[in-house]
């Protein structure tokens, strides 16, 4: 079972052996499942937010927070107010992803929380190298008594405002009570803006990293998996693996800008013994875990290929999946969460109501037809109307056809048939 997380600072996927794995055997027995991530980025569309993010950075880089302004005052003008522009900016976006993917969007908000949490962190070793040099008299950093003092006050006030703009963007728009007290004493904020500005670029970056990740992924994966038509390479005799080799042995630059990533992959193996009492045995779980999200992205796409799936992408949410037949062109996700209805579902339902709509185009003809044949039968002797009807006939069939192949509207194949001779 394969698992992408965030840990700190570092994006991990995780491959979970079978729990009984150490009873008999060191041999992992491992079936591992690539491709979600990567299905993901092919649709994901971050642009819009990315240039909302820019946006924000260019009007509040290099600004002179003022030390005597309070929370409060900034509140009262929101539209200026760098954190709450910050708050709404994550509360907007982190809507949009939530809803394209609940699972890029726990990535993305671990991410963001990892950002949040960074300080508190600093300040613990801070904290423990001023307490060895106190109690054990030993120094384990690089700084001196004096400057460790410094760096816990530093760290001391960015992570109480850490936790302030955590708070805010996860509750946005309303206030912590934690927020509320401070606004209550008039607490100064200029330490909040500069924490929130520091939040507001660090996720611009991630931002730019995603979009240029899914612009590349896009090129590998469309030389490597699935054709022009959006159908897997594997149908044409195509493997895979030997696509992506090529593309290494001729230096292709796309390959080699992230092949060169996997140097920051790192991995790591885990063990749990069991809670229970059952004869389980341990189980472990490999992680692979890096700095960069496009590098795991990319170890999953040579994964994919390694394995030669068969990878298409699906006509209706356009996302990649592995069909079950060369005839499968709708995956089995869920295209609407209220009815649980899947891509596969929703395409039969219409495909049931277009046929209906054809059907009912070809009872239109058929009776128009008809009826012009009557009355041409009355009058056998009227070869204008009959050279009439030969031409209103033509012209039904062309409409017939083009409304089939979805050419013309209802309207306007109504507008053909009704036309009189």
């Amino acid at each position: 079972m394969k698992a992408l997380t965030q840990s700190g600072n570092h994006y991990e996927i995780s491959l979970k052996s079978a729990p009984n794995i150490f009873k008999a055997t060191t041999r992992p027995n491992i079936r591992i499942r690539w491709g979600p991530w990567c299905s993901v980025f092919w649709t994901w569309m971050p642009p819009p937010y990315l240039e909302r993010g820019r946006t924000l950075l260019k009007r509040y880089r290099g600004v002179n927070f003022p030390k005597d302004q309070t929370m409060q005052q900034s509140l009262a003008s929101p539209d200026t107010c760098v954190y709450y522009q910050v708050a709404s900016f994550y509360h907007d976006f982190a809507a949009a992803v939530r809803q394209v993917s609940p699972a890029l969007f726990d990535l993305l908000e671990s991410y963001t929380l990892a950002n949040f949490r960074r300080n508190e962190r600093e300040l613990k070793k801070t904290k423990h190298s001023l307490y060895l040099i106190m109690y054990e008299h030993k120094n384990d950093s690089s700084y001196t008594f004096d400057e460790l003092r410094t760096r816990m006050s530093h760290f001391g006030e960015l992570a109480m405002t850490s936790d302030i703009m955590e708070g805010f963007c996860r509750n946005f728009p309303e206030y912590t009570d934690q927020m509320k007290v401070f606004i209550q004493r008039d607490t100064g904020d200029a330490s909040l803006c500069r924490t929130a500005l520091s939040v507001l670029e660090s996720f611009v970056t991630l931002l730019q990293q995603l979009v240029d990740g899914k612009t590349d992924l896009r090129q590998l994966i469309e030389a490597t998996l699935v054709d022009e038509d959006g159908r897997p390479r594997t149908e044409h005799g195509q493997r895979p693996s030997e696509l992506l080799v090529e593309l290494a042995e001729k230096g292709d630059s796309t390959y080699q800008k992230y092949h060169k990533l996997e140097d920051d992959i790192h991995i790591q193996t885990r063990y749990k013994r069991p809670t229970d009492n059952k004869k389980s045995g341990i189980s472990a779980a490999t992680f692979y875990a890096s700095d960069t999200l496009p590098a795991l992205l990319f170890l999953e796409f040579v994964q994919m290929c390694a394995q030669d799936l068969p990878v298409a992408v699906c006509e209706s949410c356009h996302r990649l999946f592995v069909p079950f037949s060369s005839r499968a062109k709708y995956c089995e996700r869920v295209l609407d969460p209220e009815t649980g209805a899947t891509c596969k579902d929703i395409a039969a339902k219409l495909a049931y109501a277009e046929e209906l709509k054809a059907n009912k185009a070809k009872e239109l003809y058929n009776k128009m037809r008809n009826r012009n044949q009557m009355r041409c039968s009355r009058a056998s002797g009227n070869q204008k109307m009959r050279d009439d009807y030969n031409s209103w006939r033509k012209q039904a069939q062309i409409a017939l056809s083009k409304y089939q192949l979805r050419e013309i509207s209802w309207e306007e194949f109504k507008e053909v048939i009704h036309s009189d001779l």
